[in-house]
């Protein structure tokens, strides 16, 4: 038994990227056995999954077991905050103000530590690497004399947090409650691009299914919930005095990231190899370098170590700013492929 699963979409979607990378993390958490991620050598590549010992039903049936088992769990808890209510695994929340409501800290924490005990003790890994991964509200930042919860926030954590939204209790944990109805069978097909079925947003071009992983507009939401596991990948590093810094964000260092740049390895890889490129001094020193406006890369030494590994390109997405300043949008405009010189 084995699966070769061609997700939806190309390399042009931020949301085909990150639910190739979730489809991974997914397939990990289910078997030890062999898992490569690879995209196709198509003018517009195609995100595909390799797995020695799973079959596509497996992957659905699990889509569908965590998203029924999340909508109960972790996912559905939340603080009453003198701020309001709000999911304590969400880094972008209404700043808590420790001077005048200084129980808040101690609420959210308990609850915050209360589930990730409860997670270790299940072993559901998948969970605790997405949490790490989303970051959390950095009460240790402060600026000027204000607290920016933010800056301990993933930049992939992109919902509009307008009417006191937040990315875990306003969208994951619809999006499992949501799936927890699904079949098996619509879950694949939304997966591999059969059926576009945007259950959140109602199918609508104004949908903010995606959460920015692409401009507004329908997106499934079964591919939309791997994509958001994909986010397990990208973990963040916290830093005392700046923004924490987020594995494929430019530049690295802002609020607001202009461009998002990732490998496209043309040949198998594992979960675990991807996690360490896209974590490593050098696809850091390689994002630094790639402006948003960049077509090719002049060429360093160091590209031909990606080279070596099977990534003769990058997947190259500007971030457009919309909105207002209480409450911004980010999201992917298409993705081009950048080739590494």
């Amino acid at each position: 038994m084995s699966l070769t699963l061609t997700l939806a979409g190309s390399v042009a979607s931020g949301l085909t990227y990150f639910s190739w990378v979730g489809a991974a993390a997914l397939a990990r958490s289910l078997s030890e056995g062999d898992v490569e991620m690879s995209w196709s050598q198509d003018a517009l590549p195609q995100a595909r999954l390799h797995c020695a010992d799973l079959s596509l039903d497996d992957i659905a049936s699990e889509v569908k077991r965590l998203a029924t088992e999340w909508a109960s769990g972790w996912t559905a808890v939340t603080v009453q905050y003198s701020a309001g209510e709000f999911s304590p695994f969400s880094p972008r929340f209404k700043a808590i103000d420790p001077i005048k409501h200084p129980a808040d800290w101690n609420l959210h924490q308990q609850a915050r530590l209360a589930q990730l005990d409860k997670l270790a003790e299940e072993g559901d890994h998948l969970a605790l690497n997405l949490i790490q991964a989303l970051g959390e509200a950095a009460y240790w930042r402060f600026d000027r004399g204000a607290p920016r919860p933010d800056h301990g926030a993933s930049r992939w954590d992109m919902i509009t947090r307008t009417a006191g939204k937040d990315f875990v209790r306003s969208r994951l944990h619809e999006v499992c409650a949501d799936l927890s109805n699904w079949s098996v069978t619509d879950i694949l097909k939304g997966l591999t691009g059969e059926l576009l079925n945007d259950t959140i947003g109602k199918n609508k071009a104004t949908s903010r299914t995606s959460t920015g992983l692409t401009p507004p507009g329908p997106a499934d939401t079964a591919l939309a919930f791997v994509a958001f596991l994909g986010f397990s990948r990208f973990p963040i590093l916290h830093r005392l005095s700046q923004v924490a810094i987020t594995p494929g964000a430019c530049p690295g260092h802002v609020l607001h990231p202009t461009a998002a740049v990732f490998p496209i390895p043309v040949l198998p890889i594992t979960p675990e190899r991807f996690e360490n490129i896209v974590i490593s001094k050098y696809w850091a020193d390689l994002v630094s370098e790639l402006g948003p406006e960049t077509s090719i890369l002049n060429s360093p030494a160091d590209h031909e170590h990606f080279k070596e590994l099977g990534i003769p390109a990058a997947a190259l997405y500007r971030i457009r700013l919309a909105g207002s300043a209480s409450a911004p949008e980010r999201y992917f405009e298409e993705g081009k492929v950048v080739v590494l010189s």
